[in-house]
């Protein structure tokens, strides 16, 4: 494991995955490992998962390298984004000793600071102070041998994105009960219908329920009634949603 101490510290670089780091992780310099290691990140309030953010809240991240065969020490480097402009999404709380924020082009990212023996890291988080659309969590870790060397370590990421929407992604926000979502099944594939909303630019996107972007357009409403291409879905719940830039609207649908 040659930085130690994190490579945003000493290489002023995002090994994320994140879309600033042009899809380079730890794997970029580490090789060689055998632990048979995964990565999972999970939100947490109060210990309990969450699957939406409320503004303004204070959570715990838990960031989680289980390997098959123990490592000898495990170090990750974590990021969170606004969904689009990839702009920093929330605040870091106060860190343990084995980790550190560092600053990178105007983003803070979470590493660790030595290596850790323990597989698990928690990072406080407080969500943005109001609804800014979902935040898009990069994280990029290591399970690795202690050879003061990169090889010999198994890299891990996540392959797509922590996709943490708002709250009210998950419940229909009515600004004006003339404005309406609608989505369709038609010769299977899902049409979606756009009304009475005042025109201007919008970001429209269909999310499963574990929060993952299923479909992702942006739209300029300039009548009443827009109608979007069709977009090919499976049998599930699904949350529609349209962003101005200050508010989302959302809307569930089932797709059969």
């Amino acid at each position: 494991m040659g930085s130690s101490g994190g490579v945003g510290t000493f290489q002023r670089e995002d090994r994320t995955g994140s879309p600033l780091s042009l899809n380079s992780s730890c794997g970029t310099c580490h090789y060689g490992g055998n632990f048979q290691s995964s990565l999972v990140l999970t939100v947490l309030k109060d210990s309990v998962p969450v699957k939406a953010y409320l503004p303004n809240t204070d959570y715990l991240i838990n960031v989680s390298i289980p390997s098959i065969i123990p490592a000898k020490v495990y170090g990750l480097q974590l990021a969170a984004f606004q969904s689009g402009n990839n702009q920093q999404a929330g605040t870091f709380g106060a860190l343990t000793t084995n980790l550190r924020a560092v600053e990178l082009w105007n983003r803070t990212y979470i590493e660790q600071s030595r290596p850790q023996r323990n597989h698990s890291f928690f990072i406080p988080w407080k969500s943005p102070q109001k609804d800014i659309g979902p935040v898009h969590f990069y994280a990029s870790g290591l399970a690795a041998n202690e050879n003061n060397n990169t090889s010999g370590d198994s890299p891990v990421k996540l392959e797509t994105p922590f996709v943490l929407p708002s709250e009210a992604i998950t419940r229909l926000v009515e600004i004006d009960e003339n404005e309406k979502i609608t989505c369709m099944n038609e010769g299977g594939e899902t049409s979606v219908l756009l009304e009475n909303f005042s025109p201007g630019h919008y970001v429209f996107h269909i999310y499963d329920y574990f929060g993952r972007i299923m479909y992702h357009k942006k739209v300029e409403i300039n009548k009443e009634r827009i109608q979007l291409p069709g977009v090919r879905l499976t049998t599930g719940f699904y949350v529609a949603s349209i962003f101005d830039g200050t508010l989302t609207r959302s809307t569930s649908f089932f797709n059969p």
